[in-house]
């Protein structure tokens, strides 16, 4: 893929379905193995890894690899390597938040909360839209409605990935801490040696 022009709406559209068709199983998953009272304990590994994603997704795509195609046209030059650590604690307050608002819903808080993080998308798309990031050459040729489409599924895939993060990262913590278990443990039936 050349960086000029080559990001089409009909490109962003086939993606959207794409991304669509891989949450699906990741959202009924999440919310088959993330229960209430799981997504309850997870509030601060939820926010770690909201900051692990979207430190990483900025650091990389951001500052790296996109900067010259596409976001130094919404960004002042300075900001370029803070875009990862800002948006890492910007969307760790967003976390803390969705999982607040989710834990209000009285089924599947985990899905409530993915599918938040996947309409936040528009508001940050809108703003880049409003800023220009559609008229440098690789966007050039993409429609706001494809980009907005497309950035719904794309953020839920996010914060997915953000679930499995908090759900590995409790776990771990878990296994790592003396006594910790992951799952209550089935009660001990005593076994009779004697006859």
């Amino acid at each position: 893929m050349s960086e000029t022009g080559s990001v089409t709406s009909e490109l962003l559209w086939w993606s959207a379905l794409g991304t669509a068709l891989i949450d699906a199983p990741l959202l009924v998953a999440a919310v088959r193995w993330v229960s209430s009272d799981l997504f309850r304990k997870l509030m601060w590994y939820l926010a770690g890894g909201a900051f692990v994603v979207y430190a990483a997704l900025w650091g990389v795509l951001g500052s790296v690899l996109y900067w010259d195609s596409v976001y130094h046209a919404i960004f002042p030059a300075w900001a370029r390597w803070l875009l990862g650590p800002f948006y890492g604690l910007l969307f760790t307050g967003v976390a803390l938040a969705f999982w607040s608002l989710s834990r209000r819903a009285a089924r599947w808080q985990v899905l409530w909360f993915c599918l938040l993080g996947g309409l936040v998308s528009i508001v940050g798309h809108s703003i880049g839209i409003s800023r220009g990031v559609l008229r440098v050459p690789l966007l050039a040729e993409a429609s706001a409605a494809s980009a907005l489409t497309f950035g719904v599924f794309e953020f839920i895939f996010y914060w997915c990935v953000i679930v499995a993060l908090g759900a590995a990262g409790r776990w771990i913590g878990l296994r790592v801490r003396p006594g910790g278990t992951p799952y209550p443990m089935p009660p001990q039936i005593p076994v009779n040696k004697g006859g």
